[in-house]
C-alpha cells in the first residue's frame, strides 16, 4: 500500500502541535483554550465497541449471550483507574437462557487466575446488566443463585465470556517451546 504525503496536513499537524505546546487546541482553524473538549481530529484513534459472546456451561447447555465492551468518555483515549487498570463500560445482554422459577442471575467479573473478583449485580427481567470494569483482562461469568445477597458465587455457573486481552497466552508450546504444552498454563 502506498501512502501519498499531504502537505497541508503536514501544516495542520504542525499548528495544532505548536497549539498543544501553548496549551490551546486548533480545530476546523479556530483555537480553543486548554481543557476545552474538542471533537476528534479525522485520523484521531476511535474505539469502536467490542462484542465479546458469552458461551453456556455444561449447567446450561445452548445458553448464549453478549458482552459489549466501551471506553468511558474522556478527554484521553484511555481511560484508566488510579491503579492504572483500563476501565470498561460494559453491556450484558443474555440472548438464551433457560431461567428456574425463583433463581437469581448473579454476573461477576475476576481476574483470570480468579484471586479477585467482583459482583457486578443481577440480570434484570429482560435479561440486561450494565456495569464497570477495571482490570486489563478479565472474565465475565453468570451463576444461578438462590439470592444475591452472596460474597461469592455458590451456584453453579451458567454462562462464561473472556476479555478480548484475555486470549492473550503464553508462548509456550509454540516456536522454540514446541516441546512444552501451552495449556499447561491456563
Amino acid at each position: 500500500m502506498r501512502h501519498v504525503l499531504n502537505v497541508s496536513s503536514i501544516r495542520a499537524t504542525a499548528v495544532i502541535g505548536a497549539a498543544a505546546v501553548l496549551g490551546a487546541a486548533v480545530v476546523a482553524g479556530e483555537t480553543r483554550a486548554a481543557g476545552a473538549l474538542a471533537p476528534p481530529l479525522p485520523d484521531a484513534c476511535v474505539f469502536t465497541p467490542e462484542v465479546v459472546p458469552l458461551s453456556g456451561t455444561q449447567s446450561a447447555p445452548g445458553g448464549r449471550g453478549s458482552m459489549t465492551l466501551t471506553q468511558p468518555g474522556s478527554p484521553f483515549e484511555v481511560t484508566v483507574d488510579p491503579g492504572g487498570f483500563q476501565t470498561f463500560d460494559l453491556e450484558i445482554q443474555v440472548d438464551q437462557l433457560r431461567r428456574r422459577r425463583g433463581a437469581v442471575y448473579v454476573v461477576w467479573a475476576a481476574k483470570p487466575e480468579l484471586d479477585e473478583y467482583v459482583q457486578l449485580g443481577t440480570l434484570s427481567e429482560d435479561n440486561r446488566l450494565v456495569g464497570q470494569v477495571a482490570w486489563n483482562q478479565f472474565l465475565v461469568f453468570v451463576s444461578e443463585e438462590v439470592t444475591a445477597d452472596i460474597e461469592r458465587w455458590q451456584g453453579p455457573i451458567v454462562l462464561t465470556g473472556l476479555s478480548p486481552s484475555g486470549r492473550l497466552h503464553t508462548m509456550a508450546g509454540h516456536g522454540p517451546f514446541e516441546a512444552m504444552n501451552c495449556q499447561l498454563y491456563y
